[in-house]
């Protein structure tokens, strides 16, 4: 398997989602800002990602890409929670949460393309953020990196962010 450069995702991205826009910050970033519509409504969505370099020490979670909701932003329930999300440094006031793609048993890896792996992903997590906006309760996979089982089917289950 090959660990795709920066340049393979630009193409890969533009071939998939030509409308989305890259911005290359370096030989090995790039952000991508593009629309995802799951079902009702349309979001502004931005990923960052940072191509590893080969000796960095690093986990799953560091070096996969970060999605965020730029537009209309993410809220919360009445409960001041927020589903199956990353705060920056674990603080809800230190900047907007991440999308969690976490997925043991189906995860992103350096040698796969953004535009086939974490869009998807993505989109599918706003599917299922739309839905716990009407009922509450996430019906979508709620894992986190270091847990065990699967937590879908309710939001108490899930490891929910408070804002």
């Amino acid at each position: 398997m090959k660990i795709l450069s920066i340049d393979d995702q630009i193409v890969r991205m533009r071939a998939v989602l030509p409308d989305w826009k890259a911005t290359r910050e370096d030989d090995r970033t790039a952000v991508w800002i593009g629309n995802l519509r799951p079902n009702k409504i349309s979001y502004r969505v931005r990923v960052f990602y940072r191509v590893p370099r080969l000796l960095d020490n690093t986990t799953v979670k560091q070096v996969q890409p970060r999605v965020f909701i730029d537009s209309p932003k993410l809220m919360p329930n009445a409960d001041g929670e927020l589903p199956h999300v990353y705060w920056p440094k674990g603080d809800p006031r230190a900047g907007d949460p991440c999308l969690c793609l976490f997925d043991p048993d189906n995860e992103w890896s350096i040698c796969d393309y953004l535009a086939d792996t974490t869009v998807p992903w993505s989109s599918t997590w706003l599917y299922w953020y739309e839905a716990w906006r009407v009922s509450n309760i996430w019906f979508g996979p709620a894992r986190h990196e270091g847990e065990e089982g699967d937590a879908g089917g309710s939001s108490e289950d899930a490891e929910i962010a408070k804002v």
